[in-house]
């Protein structure tokens, strides 16, 4: 189902991501240029209200120089606090200059210091009167930025001798700026969902494209069964996470053919190696039951019957112990202890058997070798080697053991002159149940070589053989050092 995909989450996440950022960036955007516009018409205004001062100031001293030529008193003339002279011409200055056209947008009003009205524009309709709150801050010499209804409202003192003559106060209209501002928000209201709905659809195809190698897996998945372990995915060749997806998926269904075939062929040599006792069984006792038999007949039957019993067991105790190593159920019980006595344990214990088949049987281990190790364990890998050593080395031959330190390591080779293994079976012979052509006719099942490979991999040491036929063979076992 497409709303369960992943490419259905992957886009709207990626739409929500996008929708949270253009939200971030418009808030911020409108922010800034709102207050940006703000702070020009603050800007505008004081420019405004101390340019009209200036003005007025030179109007006034030109009007004063004119009055005092025609006699009039100079305290008359030069002060403007409550001077009615001052009254006309500010009057006549702000009657002369509205029609600027850069005053046209601006609304100018002069208070004098008791805060009556000495001019205004035709246009401070309503704006004819200073607040008392304003009046007071401004008589103390602050300047006054007022927001009231649609009106920005500068409001300014002009000081003559230190003291406040009077007040100059503009005014322009907001609504240029909240129609911009308006214009700009209607504009992101648009472009918001435009563009968040755009960007999910390109990213739906864009995830569209980028997934589609893992639709072809999936199908590709879904033909692969028991009997179909060979088929193997295909790689998209991208060299990003999707081809590592497959190579990975890839090394998997190897290790799992691997293991079905191990598997498949482990049930067939155990059934093979079971029917041969369990056969010799039943019919050893179909024999004894066919007629009566003395009691020495029956013992030889019973004894017989046992014997193959016991070569079940051993198979059982053998797999078992092989598949707890393999599984790591069983890890080593690991103690510091010196090889050698245990090699030299293990070569006096087969020498009895070599003797008797007139082989030789000789070993070098005379260095001290710490181990971190399961005596055990080790017994167990070096008399199944050994066993094997001396099965296929005919009498006259001769098996030689070398333990010795090569770096960090402790090496044993053990080397015969027996019948030889050749290349094709070398390679499978720690396979389990494996046995070699010669090996057959001889009694077991094939499972020693690949217990004592367990045990060295549980040891974290390798083990390595080499033989060509009718040259003998040679087995190295590399272990780690304490």
């Amino acid at each position: 189902m497409f709303i369960k995909s992943i490419r259905f989450k992957i886009t709207i996440l990626y739409m929500a991501i996008l929708a949270l950022t253009i939200s971030s960036f418009s808030a911020v955007l409108y922010h800034n240029v709102s207050k940006g516009l703000c702070n020009n018409m603050d800007i505008l205004l004081k420019s405004k209200a101390g340019g009209i001062s200036t003005a007025i100031n030179t109007y006034w001293e030109a009007s004063s120089l004119e009055a005092l030529a025609s006699g009039v008193k100079p305290d008359e003339v030069l002060r403007k606090r409550r001077n009615f002279n001052f009254t006309k011409v500010a009057q006549n200055w702000v009657r002369e200059e509205s029609k600027d056209p850069e005053l046209l947008n601006i609304i100018v009003t002069v208070f004098d210091t008791d805060g009556a009205t000495i001019a205004s524009s035709k246009n401070a309709l309503g704006l004819t009167r200073i607040p008392r709150r304003e009046f007071i801050s401004v008589l103390q010499g602050k300047t006054r930025f007022d927001t009231v209804g649609s009106m920005r409202i500068y409001t300014t003192p002009v000081f003559e001798n230190e003291k406040v003559a009077y007040i100059v106060q503009v005014a322009s209209s907001l609504q240029p700026l909240q129609a911009a501002l308006n214009n700009i928000r209607v504009a992101l209201f648009v472009l918001f969902p435009v563009t968040v709905l755009a960007t999910g659809i390109m990213g739906a195809l864009l995830a569209k494209v980028t997934l589609r190698p893992v639709d072809k897996m999936i199908h590709t998945i879904h033909q692969i069964t028991a009997e179909n372990m060979r088929l193997r995915l295909e790689s998209p060749g991208t060299k990003d996470e999707i081809q590592k997806l497959s190579e990975t998926f890839n090394s998997m269904l190897e290790r799992l053919e691997y293991a079905f075939t191990s598997q498949k062929k482990l049930f067939e040599n155990l059934s093979h190696e079971l029917k041969t006792p369990l056969t010799i069984i039943r019919g050893e006792f179909e024999v004894a039951l066919k007629k009566l038999r003395s009691q020495g007949e029956y013992e030889f039957v019973i004894k017989s019957a046992l014997e193959e019993v016991d070569r079940v067991v051993r198979l059982a105790e053998n797999l078992l112990l092989l598949a707890r190593l393999e599984s790591k159920e069983v890890f080593p019980e690991k103690k510091k202890l010196d090889l050698n006595p245990i090699v030299r344990g293990i070569v006096n214990n087969v020498r009895a058997l070599a003797e008797s088949k007139g082989i030789n049987l000789s070993c070098r281990a005379d260095e001290v070798l710490f181990l971190e190790a399961d005596e055990g364990q080790l017994k167990t890998l070096f008399l199944n080697i050994l066993d094997n050593a001396v099965k296929y080395t005919e009498s006259g031959g001769r098996i030689t053991v070398i333990s010795r330190k090569i770096g960090p390591s402790a090496v044993v080779r053990i080397e015969d002159t027996g019948t030889g293994i050749t290349k094709e079976e070398i390679e499978r012979i720690f396979d389990r149940f494996y046995r070699t052509d010669k090996a057959r006719a001889n009694v077991g099942f094939g499972l020693g070589l690949s217990i004592a490979k367990s045990i060295v991999d549980a040891h974290s040491g390798s083990i390595k053989a080499e033989s060509e036929p009718s040259k003998g063979a040679v087995f190295t076992i590399t272990l780690p050092l304490a």
